[in-house]
């Protein structure tokens, strides 16, 4: 018998392609067995900012400015956009002949609202809140109250108090490079920390009138978001002002109006956040001689505001 014939031994390519098919066994393997599994829904794309324009002489409690837009509370955990804010608080002031109107970029939010057309008629004549020489003109603003409260004309109000705190509190970059317009003008203030987004948009014309406009995004998808006129209602730094008890919140629901004297009004703790009441007509707060009334926007319905 011969002996057995003996092996070749492999050529160095053949244990590189030998190895090579080995490793790649191996690695389809692993995925086919322990990878990841894919998503079972595709992710679904933001839906655009829904928002309805309001028209106010200024605003009462609280009314969302979007459309029934859906309500999101997400947890921002991803930048989805720049952060869009001013470094250093500013000063805008609007004015027509009946009004003049001092905004903050901080939380972009109203200090003081003068009526040209109406003068203190102290006698002897005071000395004006604003430095300026009597006979001094009303200011519906209190400040006062908005500095003890911690709340301003038309501050935003949202259903999450972290993101309302931080919507309130951040420099607002103006659509302007000046700080005195005069009316008919427009005054558009946004800010974003590149979670939460907000736009506030003011048209002034020749009258008391005062177009509105809103926005809120949260990580790219709309949230619900209001206007508040917070802070107090009224001059009392005129000879005989009008006393608190006076002042009054009132709206129309179905063609009915009610008034609730500041004593009849529950405070959040009662409701909590995320309760709207809607169906109103319009809604307002109100003195003796004075109001700031939200409007339906133009071609607007009656009875879709929603109220807090």
């Amino acid at each position: 018998m011969s002996e057995p014939q003996q092996k070749k031994p492999l050529s160095q390519e053949l244990r590189i392609l030998f190895a090579s098919l080995l490793s790649m066994g191996v690695i389809l393997l692993w995925a086919r067995f322990f990878g990841p599994k894919p998503p079972l829904n595709p992710p679904q794309t933001n839906r655009p900012a829904q928002s309805a324009p309001a028209q106010t002489g200024g605003v009462p409690a609280s009314v969302p400015t979007a459309a029934k837009p859906a309500v999101a509370n997400v947890p921002a955990t991803t930048m989805t956009g720049a952060p869009k804010a001013d470094t250093q608080e500013r000063t805008i002031v609007v004015e027509n002949n009946l009004y003049r109107v001092e905004f903050s970029n901080r939380g972009a939010v109203v200090k003081s609202w003068q009526l040209k057309q109406y003068r203190d008629d102290a006698k002897p004549p005071q000395k004006c809140r604003d430095g300026g020489n009597p006979p001094c003109v009303l200011d519906v603003v209190h400040p006062d109250a908005a500095q003890q409260t911690g709340g301003w004309p038309f501050s935003l109000v949202l259903d999450d108090d972290q993101l309302e705190s931080a919507a309130n509190s951040g420099l607002y970059q103006i659509s302007t490079s000046g700080d005195v317009l005069h009316a008919p003008a427009d005054a558009e203030f946004t800010w974003s920390d590149g979670h939460l987004e907000i736009t506030k948009h003011f048209r002034f014309d020749h009258t008391y009138v005062v177009r509105v406009e809103t926005t809120a995004k949260l990580n790219g998808a709309p949230i619900l978001a209001g206007l508040a006129w917070r802070g107090g209602f009224g001059d009392l730094t005129v000879t005989n002002p009008i006393p608190v008890e006076t002042v009054s919140i009132y709206y129309s629901e179905g063609g009915k109006l009610t008034d609730l004297s500041y004593k009849k009004l529950e405070g959040p703790e009662k409701w909590g956040r995320g309760v709207w009441q809607g169906g109103k007509d319009y809604t307002g707060i109100e003195d003796r001689y004075f109001t700031a009334a939200f409007l339906p926007a133009n071609g607007a319905a009656p009875g879709t505001l929603e109220t807090r």
